[in-house]
């Protein structure tokens, strides 16, 4: 169901917002409605991060296990050293 809002634009952003919709073929409606959609995505991404990050740092609390910086930076080389022989072959 769409339930149609009004959002007030400055005239100098309308008139952006109306070139740049025309040159992608579509209505200012349509890229706004792209542009709010895209932000609540990455807003709704980044709360979960950190809701991750916030169990992760619970996790380590209790039971204090973690990764050494150098077991880490091992498993990094050796995952890009995976992608690399495998763009290779590719």
């Amino acid at each position: 169901m769409s339930i149609k809002e009004t959002v007030s634009i400055d005239g100098d952003l309308k008139k952006r917002l109306a070139a740049i919709a025309e040159r992608e073929g579509s209505t200012v409606s349509e890229l706004a409605e792209g542009v709010l959609r895209l932000h609540a995505e990455d807003v709704e991404r980044q709360e979960a991060e950190f809701a991750e990050d916030d169990r992760r740092w619970a996790r380590y609390l209790e039971t204090g296990k973690c990764i050494s910086g150098e077991d880490m930076q091992a498993k990094l080389r050796a995952l890009a050293d995976e992608a690399g022989r495998k763009a290779r072959s590719a």
